[in-house]
């Protein structure tokens, strides 16, 4: 037995999760004529009178004239009492008027008088459904297919019970079970999209009842269904145009025109809403969701100057954000190199966020249904404060910036590529975050280091950048050779030093094993004499007679340090390179003064 109503896709969810004592089924359109049942006998009264009564009583339910077409059974009933096809007939328009207790009576007494009548048990488990009882339905129906494991709408009914109970597992058995055998059936397409959408899979129910409409293109239910579903998915163009067709089927009612409006609202149509929600107006002006849905476009026009104002002003927002963003991710990027989730994070991910919510305000009304600018929305919000959370808390860590070197003009000399890394890399970090310039010079290519030609060179230009060096040069005085060059070496120096006018200095100090080093050591202490502040570093071939009387805290930069030494990969098999080897001698000078990691140098000028 079917309903007058065919119940709504998402009414029925909603029930079925709620499990309320009050849910029932809605009815299909169109009230179906009840299928026949054999009658037993006919007692006393005219033939006639009788045939009359059940020819106006199948006319009247017809008609749904239920309340006249109920009287028409009863008297028959008194005419012919205990008629099962007048019970079955009286039973269904009870149901039908919501009359479920008096219905399931009539029912079981038609059951009692024509016990193996497997339709009649099938219709009761149907009452039983509507009446929010499925435990006792499912077992009514189970019966029924015990008997007839193909009777159809026992199939249809237990996979209806089973959802409405909240097993969407065997319902989704019985559905399939069905549709092998009934294929073509309307209502087994519409309950398998309940069952999927009761399990949140709406591409799945829509693809149910995309079948179901080939099969009923003109069945306005089966179209409703599916427009609901749509905008249970916020697919509004989709919604949009399946609305449209149920209007055409149904033109006069309201409630398409209502969904229309608000399908128009979403899509931020607002004259189109307003007139769908006018003409629901108009067909039913105590309407209740019409009047709610003026209400509201009320409300919408007029907040739409703000949000029209706020719109803008936050599209301007995120072009002016794009340029900050990346100007201070670039000033900070040593910090963030630290880490590289961090780098990431602040130079792909917000700006990236950044682009992409221009372009969601530039299509925020086109009609995509793949698009979601709320959830879009939604989640470029949460990256963006996550990004200024992200700065704040690495703003808080960050070492605290003194410009105590400002206007600071710092020379480091080495000898070899590598050699100003190794030695003074932390300190140059520091110098140049506290606002002085700082400049390297190497003295020859260390050709003699590596067999690859020029590749030394490239390396330690790349060291240099990436200390971020304000000038840098490199010269070809001759490896292992600078012991025969000290003079020139003298007035190479000295040049640089007048040319750059420093004011500090760092170069190799004199106990050394390396003669390269020694070598520059005397000729920048010659050269350097009138520099106020002259220091000395550590290098690999230091002896253990360097005794320092300076210390640098270098915490904050020994990330940057390593990195700046590894960019000489053509060292990579000396064993002083080893980065655990250079955080090792940071950590141990940094120990000394009781620091993490700290740098150590003897000062030959020092004027502060």
């Amino acid at each position: 037995m079917r309903l007058p109503h065919r119940p709504s896709l998402a009414l029925l969810t909603l029930a079925a999760a709620a499990a309320a004592p009050t849910s029932t089924l809605a009815r299909p359109a169109e009230a179906l004529q009840p299928r026949a049942i054999a009658r037993v006998g006919e007692p006393s009264g005219t033939t006639a009178n009788i045939e009359a009564l059940r020819r106006d009583g199948r006319s009247k339910g017809a008609a749904r004239r239920f309340e006249e077409a109920i009287r028409d059974y009863e008297r028959l009933l008194t005419l012919v009492p205990g008629d099962v096809d007048a019970l079955a007939h009286l039973a269904q328009l009870q149901a039908w008027t919501g009359n479920y207790d008096k219905a399931i009576v009539l029912y079981r007494e038609a059951i009692a008088r024509q016990p193996l009548d497997l339709g009649l048990e099938s219709d009761l488990a149907d009452v039983l459904t509507w009446a929010n009882r499925p435990e006792e339905a499912e077992r009514l129906y189970e019966q029924v297919l015990t008997r007839d494991g193909h009777h159809h709408e026992a199939l249809k009914g237990l996979a209806r019970a089973r959802l409405l109970r909240g097993d969407a597992a065997s319902a989704a058995a019985v559905i399939d079970r069905a549709l092998e055998l009934y294929p073509k059936d309307v209502d087994l397409h519409g309950e398998r999209a309940r069952m999927l959408s009761q399990k949140g899979q709406l591409d799945g129910a829509i693809q149910a009842l995309k079948r179901a409409v080939q099969l009923a293109p003109t069945d306005a239910d089966v179209l409703r269904n599916l427009a609901e579903t749509y905008q249970q998915k916020r697919d509004w163009p989709n919604a949009q145009e399946t609305w449209l067709r149920v209007a055409q089927l149904v033109p006069d009612a309201p409630e398409s025109h209502v969904a229309l409006g608000r399908v128009y609202l979403a899509l931020g149509k607002f004259s189109l809403a307003r007139e769908h929600a006018a003409l629901a107006l108009r067909m039913s002006p105590t309407g209740a969701a019409a009047n709610q849905l003026m209400t509201e476009l009320d409300r919408e026009a007029k907040l739409a100057p703000v949000r029209t104002a706020t719109d803008w002003f936050e599209l301007l927002a995120y072009v002016a954000l794009v340029p900050a963003t990346l100007l201070v991710a670039r000033r900070s990027r040593r910090s963030l190199r630290r880490q590289r989730a961090a780098w990431t994070f602040a130079m792909y991910v917000v700006p990236g966020f950044l682009v992409l919510g221009m372009l969601a305000h530039s299509v925020k009304g086109m009609p995509w249904g793949w698009f979601d600018a709320r959830v879009f929305g939604a989640v470029s919000d949460m990256v963006l404060f996550l990004g200024l959370g992200v700065a704040f808390v690495a703003a808080l860590r960050l070492e605290p910036r003194v410009r105590e070197f400002e206007g600071e003009v710092v020379l480091a000399v080495g000898a070899h590529p590598d050699d100003i890394e190794l030695g003074c890399g932390g300190l140059l970090l520091k110098l140049k975050a506290s606002g002085a310039r700082v400049h390297g010079l190497t003295l020859t290519c260390g050709e003699k280091g590596t067999d690859r030609h020029g590749q030394r060179e490239v390396e330690t230009r790349k060291a240099a950048e990436f200390l971020g060096l304000d000038g840098h040069w490199v010269l070809d005085f001759p490896d292992t050779g600078l012991q025969e060059r000290i003079p020139v070496l003298k007035e190479v120096i000295e040049s640089k030093i007048k040319e750059l006018g420093a004011t500090m200095v760092l170069t190799h100090t004199d106990v050394d094993v390396h003669g390269d080093h020694r070598a520059v050591f005397a000729a920048t202490r010659e050269a350097a004499r009138s520099v106020p502040t002259v220091l000395c570093y550590e290098d690999v071939s230091t002896t253990d007679q360097f005794t320092p009387n300076f210390y640098v805290d270098i915490t904050h930069y020994i990330d940057d340090h390593l990195r700046a030494c590894a960019f000489h990969r053509t060292q990579d098999h000396r064993a002083y390179m080893d980065p655990q080897v250079i955080q090792g001698r940071a950590a141990h000078r940094g120990m000394q003064i009781g620091v993490h990691f700290a740098m150590a140098f003897r000062t030959l000028n020092m004027v502060r």
